[in-house]
């Protein structure tokens, strides 16, 4: 038995290597859609009969995010640190990868002159990373990819990440609202989280005060998916929170684990058999990110956002190249590029941001703690 919350301390899971098995799903299910049709399809998705390998690897990375980063604001209790190492986590990534969208790949493998594809305003467009992260705004250039498979994109994977951003925003919310703090005010805080998923909100292209009276809400279309997914990775965020606010109250052990398995097997073809698979592979993902049987196999580096971002990129580059590569071949060529591109990613952007970012949050905390006892005795109050 190994508790969730013993699990949650900094150094008593396995979370990183669940995100890397998470970021190659994400990318060996991509490479199905990118290359041309071999005879074969995803056989995950085949044997379930609704989600993939890159569904799959999207909902783990959700459910996740949804505990870890309800972990951090709880730790911390303040908002400008929250906020600042989101900013932190997402935001240098995907700027560099916006350079090397523009500045590498464009050039390489646009049908365009050099001189048009620089002076096409669409290139330039790709830059605007608020529009990336926040809008939903994908990369696209001008003549590159355009007769791929999936034509245009750079990089598929960022529609997840305003979604992401989203679910940041509901984790500031009810945690300014005191809600993080105890397990009946996390599973309220949940529960809003729900209810915004089912309030969508419909933004304007370009959000300026003049857009605002142009924002929409509504009730959110249940019949529509996001495409190649039968469910939404939302509510595998608001599931991550309501699990780090019942910590103390669950315990993963391998036999239950095996006991969900066995239950989803029995029942598969039966209507509830989407369901409890769900079941089954949350409290999978958990007792592997739990269990001590996988410590040895813990990655020292967390490359797997740089994997996320970069593995469209680079399998796009190999279809526009060779689009006949059956879908194994052509991700074993790309393997060792995205690798060196999220290595890099991490070692020259983004370990070094959020180091950066927290020594001068501790830095600031510690002046502060220094210099409390010295106004307080000012005031004549008494120091704990």
């Amino acid at each position: 038995m190994h508790p969730l919350s013993h699990a949650l301390s900094r150094n008593g899971n396995n979370f990183d290597l669940v995100r890397l098995v998470a970021a190659v799903s994400v990318v060996y299910g991509h490479s199905y859609l990118l290359q041309a049709p071999d005879g074969t399809s995803d056989w995950v998705e085949n044997a379930l009969g609704f989600d993939g390998f890159g569904a799959l690897g999207v909902y783990a990375f959700f459910l996740l995010s949804g505990m870890l980063v309800t972990a951090s604001f709880d730790r911390q209790r303040s908002v400008p640190r929250f906020t600042v190492l989101r900013i932190a986590r997402l935001w240098p990534a995907v700027a560099l990868g916006s350079l090397v969208t523009v500045f590498v790949v464009g050039p390489l493998f646009t049908t365009l002159p050099l001189r048009e594809y620089f002076s096409s305003g669409m290139t330039w467009a790709n830059l605007d990373n608020f529009s990336t992260i926040v809008m939903k705004s994908g990369w696209a250039l001008p003549g590159v990819f355009e007769h791929n498979r999936f034509a245009v994109s750079v990089c598929g994977p960022l529609w997840t990440l305003p979604i992401e951003v989203r679910c940041y925003l509901i984790v500031l919310v009810t945690g300014m609202l005191g809600l993080l703090s105890s397990p009946r005010g996390t599973v309220l805080a949940a529960a809003l989280g729900i209810a915004a998923f089912v309030l969508r909100v419909h933004l304007p292209p370009h959000l300026t005060p003049h857009a605002l009276p142009l924002v929409q809400i509504g009730l959110r279309d249940f019949s529509e998916t996001p495409g190649g997914y039968s469910f939404w990775p939302e509510p595998f965020f608001m599931l991550g929170m309501l699990l780090y606010g019942l910590r103390e109250h669950i315990s993963i052990n391998g036999l239950a684990a095996l006991a969900f398995t066995m239950v989803f097997l029995v029942f598969r073809d039966t209507a509830g058999a989407q369901p409890l698979f769900y079941l089954a592979f949350v409290y999978g993902v958990l007792w592997v990110g739990t269990t001590p049987l996988m410590r040895r196999f813990v990655p020292r580096h967390d490359y797997s956002y740089g994997i996320y971002l970069y593995g469209f990129m680079v399998q796009q580059c190999v279809a526009s190249l060779a689009p006949q590569l059956n879908h194994v071949t052509a991700v074993l060529i790309a393997a060792p590029v995205i690798l060196l591109c999220a290595a890099l990613s991490w070692h020259c952007v983004e370990r070094p941001v959020l180091t950066w970012c927290r020594g001068r949050l501790a830095r600031r905390r510690t002046v502060r703690v220094e210099t409390a006892p010295v106004a307080e005795r000012g005031a004549g109050q008494t120091v704990r």
